[in-house]
């Protein structure tokens, strides 16, 4: 057989014929394009341990879901999310790239208790039998006998076994692009999107109303199921509101972390909420998510890197309440440093961009953590203010202290009004406490226990359950600042209230997170 014959002749291109491989291996002409490996007990022994060891990479997971034929990602997911259901966690998914982990065994702990719990319910299997490797078939001897060995075959740079390789190769091929083809087509359904888009906004509008430990579950299962849904569909429209819903999501995650006082969680949260942002050219919630680096990082001690976030998000170049937003933490930012005059012109730039404000921020119509209203701007002034006289207290003029606790109970005083004038279904108790508690401070900062005491008596009423990490912090500030003051009945009572009030919160059950 020539060259003409081989590329032209009626042997290659009729259906069902192929040439003959050994025939053409043989043949001198051949070997520029052919590459037969020595065949020995060296080339055996490596075929033998490459099957070895693709058969331990398979877990009982693997063969159980190969026998039910769910393997694939799309047919797992919906037996997944069908078997949750029923079993009372009707928002349980997981995403491709988990399901692929599990598959393999590429887990360094259990899966969270609801996944266990539906596995173990779908494969009849514990978990850890399930996620062990599969015991090994093959045999450590040699081929059986009468079967030909398989010989490593190089064509045209891709590897063949003979005779048959090339057919299946080509049919192999061919699946894969029935399967691509089949994928490019992937999209969900405008319910399904329109729910998802709702449980997400809801869960941004009632965070400040609900105890962190409670809210965070279900922003984890909503974020994971945002992961899930990306993996069915391919439309560019989809993706983009996912990826959108992703970094809401994140965000949330980020705040609860806050909230918690696991802040190096927080900062993961937010760095990627940050980069599903960009991935879309979100600018409004790349500034957020920046914001939040910032804020956990002041949060950890670290005001050097909440500066370096908040000079990132302003790389973004925001404007109206977003900027006001990115002023206001710069400020906390450099109080902590205790660097009073950028301080006090990050409050006047926030103020600035406030009045400059000409709407259109699309998270404003989100609502909930992602308003930005005055309440926790005018907070964040008196965060800023309050931190500024702990830090550097000692160094200012009685005049001077005077003058910045004057501001304090001006900014508080204004916030706790707006605060307590919205409607029931949008306070936050815990917004209002971390208010009451920086306006008793700078009470006792001017020697006024008697409303101190006054303003205290309302953030006693908050439950254990909503004594996030930034009231707790506040506390310690107030308490910090009793003990400096004239040791009277009335203060050592006060005190003794705060402390007691401080160790009743559940967040302190927590390990520290920074």
């Amino acid at each position: 057989m020539d060259i003409a014959t081989w590329r032209e002749g009626p042997s290659w291109t009729a259906p069902g014929h192929l040439p003959d491989l050994s025939r053409l291996l043989a043949d001198r002409r051949w070997r520029g394009f052919f590459s037969l490996g020595r065949v020995g007990p060296t080339v055996r022994a490596r075929a033998v341990a490459s099957d070895r060891k693709a058969s331990m990479d398979e877990t009982v997971l693997w063969q159980l879901a190969r026998d039910q034929g769910l393997l694939p990602y799309r047919s797992f997911s919906r037996a997944f999310h069908e078997t949750g259901k029923n079993r009372g966690y009707p928002g349980l998914s997981i995403s491709s790239r988990q399901w692929k982990r599990w598959l393999r065994g590429e887990v360094q702990t259990a899966p969270y208790p609801q996944a266990c719990d539906v596995l173990e319910h779908m494969f009849k299997r514990p978990i850890a039998e399930l996620l062990a490797r599969r015991p090994s078939s093959t045999s450590d001897g040699p081929p059986e006998l009468g079967r030909a060995p398989r010989l490593p075959v190089r064509l045209l740079g891709a590897t063949v076994d003979q005779p048959k390789g090339m057919y299946e190769m080509m049919m192999d091929a061919a699946d894969q692009s029935r399967e691509a083809a089949a994928e490019a087509e992937l999209e969900l359904g405008q319910a399904a999107m329109e729910q998802l888009e709702d449980d997400v906004v809801l869960l941004a509008r009632t965070y400040l109303l609900r105890p962190p430990m409670e809210a965070f579950p279900d922003l984890v299962a909503r974020r994971d199921q945002v992961r899930a849904m990306r993996e069915e569909t391919r439309r560019p429209d989809q993706l983009s509101d996912l990826y959108r819903l992703e970094s809401v999501a994140s965000i949330l995650m980020a705040e609860a972390c806050i909230d918690l006082g696991q802040t190096r969680h927080a900062t993961d949260h937010a760095r990627a909420a940050w980069s599903a942002a960009k991935n879309i050219g979100h600018v409004p919630l790349a500034v957020w998510a920046r914001g939040m680096m910032a804020t956990s990082a002041y949060w950890s001690g670290q005001p050097r890197d909440a500066v370096t976030a908040i000079t990132r998000a302003e790389q973004h170049h925001p404007v109206g309440i977003a900027a006001a937003r990115v002023h206001s933490i710069a400020a906390r930012a450099w109080s902590h440093l205790g660097d009073k005059d950028k301080t006090v012109a990050a409050i006047r730039a926030a103020m600035e961009a406030r009045a400059a404000d000409r709407g259109g921020d699309d998270l404003q119509a989100i609502g909930g953590v992602f308003d930005w209203d005055p309440v926790r701007e005018q907070r964040c002034f008196s965060s800023a203010l309050l931190q500024l006289l702990q830090v550097r207290g000692q160094e200012f003029e009685p005049a001077a202290v005077r003058q910045f606790t004057s501001r304090i109970l001006e900014h508080t005083r204004t916030a706790l009004a707006d605060a307590r004038a919205l409607p029931a279904d949008q306070r936050s108790l815990m917004v209002e406490a971390t208010i009451g508690i920086e306006m008793t401070t700078a009470f006792v900062i001017l020697g006024d226990l008697l409303n101190a005491r006054q303003t205290m008596n309302d953030v006693l009423e908050l439950p254990a359950n909503k004594r996030t990490f930034p009231v707790v912090h506040r506390l310690k500030g107030l308490h910090q600042q009793l003990v400096l003051t004239q040791q009277t009945q009335q203060a050592e009572s006060l005190n003794s209230d705060v402390t007691t009030f401080m160790q009743a919160s559940t967040v302190r059950a927590l390990p520290p997170g920074s």
